[in-house]
């Protein structure tokens, strides 16, 4: 298996005073960096030492994370009170229940943003 199947996660550590880059799939695999570039390099040699040890010694090697994929739908049960609130609202625009929405939920991310 080769270890850049692998996903890395490199953050900050103030208490080190350098990078800590981390293997998710790999629970037991960090490495440290005083650079990114470093810390990525070291993580690099982790993942391949543990997988080789892994597969010597038979373990079940963990699958690699995949980026997710999004149909851009989803069902949503909300209350009756609130189907009916948005299904007015919705009337009232002219617009169909599933644009109302749609809007709502890119109104209320962008005022998280």
């Amino acid at each position: 298996m080769n270890d850049m199947q692998y996903s890395a996660r490199i953050v900050w550590s103030d208490e080190d005073g350098g990078y800590v880059a981390t293997a998710p799939e790999l629970e037991e695999v960090s490495a440290f960096g005083e650079s990114l570039e470093e810390a990525l390099a070291e993580l690099g040699v982790a993942r391949s030492v543990w997988l080789e040890e892994s597969c010597a010694s038979g373990n079940k090697l963990p699958p690699p994370l995949k980026l997710p994929t999004f149909s851009g739908q989803f069902r949503l049960r909300v209350p009756r009170s609130l189907h009916a609130w948005l299904a007015a609202r919705a009337d009232l625009e002219g617009v169909s229940l599933n644009t109302l929405v749609v809007q709502l939920l890119s109104e209320a991310r962008g005022k998280r943003a």
